[in-house]
């Protein structure tokens, strides 16, 4: 009779420990779960602070450019390849009042292509990789016009500057106003590597865009 008293009294305890130390997980899950939430929302918080602080610099740039009579700040939304695209599309589009041939540049000023297709609410963009993109453009220093062309990923090969050219490493490389896409004065990129050939009258010149696509988020569309 005693041990199935104590047997009782045991059962008890232990239903009573059990249910604490349920009581006390769950507090605790409960607890990191609002610790999550107040991590996200922090996380959030950051993400509208950095997209605040990036829209307003582009309007900044709206307001001070001479460049373009008219500019529209597209999203990119699908880059190819990721790693030095030649393609972008963005969330603009006719709608929005973007055309084919416009120039593109980055929030910075520095070119990265142009829009060569338009729907109602997209837009392609060829960047300066792409093998189809050729830019006139003026060496700095020199003020020699060449020809800037995409296909040798990650650098642009700079054609047609005379091998008696004193074009140096780290000259800087700018539109020059004679293509019809580009108005003249766009900074492109700089000089990074130059070789001469016996082969031929013109140098070989390597250009590093300023441009980092892969790291956009939104691009300027200039007319």
């Amino acid at each position: 009779m005693l041990w199935r008293f104590r047997r009782e009294v045991i059962f008890i305890v232990g239903f009573l420990i059990s249910f604490v130390i349920v009581k006390y997980h769950s507090v605790k899950i409960v607890g990191i779960e609002n610790q999550h939430k107040q991590e996200v929302k922090i996380v959030n918080y950051e993400e509208l602070i950095a997209e605040n602080i990036r829209l307003k610099e582009i309007l900044d740039i709206k307001k001070d450019t001479s460049l373009f009579k008219r500019i529209v700040v597209g999203q990119i939304v699908s880059i190819k390849p990721v790693v030095f695209p030649v393609e972008i599309i963005v969330n603009k589009g006719i709608d929005d009042g973007v055309k084919e041939n416009m120039s593109v540049l980055s929030k910075d000023m520095f070119l990265i292509g142009r829009v060569t297709k338009v729907d109602r609410n997209t837009a392609s963009i060829m960047t300066l990789f792409n093998t189809k993109s050729k830019i006139s453009v003026i060496i700095d220093k020199t003020r020699e016009i060449g020809v800037l062309e995409g296909g040798s990923i990650p650098l642009l090969s700079l054609r047609y500057i005379p091998s008696d050219s004193c074009v140096k490493i780290g000259d800087k490389v700018i539109t020059s106003g004679y293509s019809d896409f580009y108005p003249k004065g766009i900074e492109v990129g700089e000089i990074i590597k130059i070789e001469k050939s016996h082969d031929t009258l013109f140098l070989k010149i390597y250009v590093k865009p300023f441009s980092c696509v892969s790291g956009l988020e939104e691009v300027l569309i200039g007319e």
